[in-house]
């Protein structure tokens, strides 16, 4: 099938949003373990091929609405040209220095279109926490005494204005989850999928984006049937 794109484009530059996979990438608590089984092998059978198992919300990945909304899209029914939109990014890693439960909130995203101008419709927005300088690290799950996880994610409040007032295609963040690591009941998950909306996790290189004017291109896989699953995600520098 082939899509229109909405203008022509021209980009200088791509930034790979996209953590390298490997078993030791950290996993949202519960999602089963990772790895993979290598049944053909080049000094045996003359050629290389792996048999691979691993969890579909894992690494930097891609959250489709079924994943908390019954009647939603799986991977494998999302249009292509929704997954090609303008990139907003807006900046919480100062208040997230100072506080790990930091979230985005209607404020920060008011602040930003004070600046900036509207969010465009159909816009992927993205936060930039700088929790990714803790990947590999135990700081990156921050599992205190609590016994809950303790990182920054998007407000509930936030996310409503964003799909009902601005029309986004989806949400992303630079941690495990959209909703921030504490939340036992996920919000924010459950308001965007029910909308239709999607979204991305485990996103790197945040820092390298302008806040406005870039684009942004998911690579899924169109599993049918499926909740979520590993990405290549990149972004587009006009």
């Amino acid at each position: 099938m082939r899509y229109p794109l909405p203008t022509a484009f021209h980009f200088h530059a791509m930034i790979d949003l996209t953590y390298p996979l490997e078993p030791s990438f950290p996993i949202f608590p519960g999602q089963g373990s990772v790895g993979h089984i290598c049944f053909q092998t080049i000094k045996e059978d003359g050629y290389a091929s792996n048999r691979w198992e691993l969890p579909e919300h894992w690494g930097t990945h891609f959250d489709a609405p079924l994943h908390y909304s019954k009647a939603g899209k799986s991977v494998g029914e999302i249009e292509l040209s929704d997954l090609f939109s303008p990139l907003v990014l807006i900046d919480v890693s100062e208040k997230a220095t100072h506080n790990p439960d930091t979230l985005l909130t209607l404020e920060d995203v008011l602040r930003w279109e004070e600046r900036y101008g509207a969010i465009p419709e159909n816009s992927v927005v993205l936060m930039y926490s700088g929790w990714g300088k803790w990947i590999q690290t135990p700081i990156f799950y921050n599992k205190k005494e609590d016994g809950l996880l303790h990182f920054p994610g998007f407000s509930l409040e936030a996310v409503q204005f964003l799909i009902r007032e601005r029309k986004i295609a989806g949400i992303g963040v630079d941690t495990l989850s959209i909703d921030c690591g504490k939340s036992q009941d996920y919000p924010v998950h459950k308001t965007l999928f029910a909308a239709g909306k999607w979204g991305l996790e485990c996103l790197c290189n945040l820092q390298e984006l302008p806040p406005a004017g870039a684009w942004i291109l998911v690579a899924t896989i169109p599993l049918k049937g499926a909740t979520g699953f590993p990405a290549r995600v990149v972004g587009l520098i006009p």
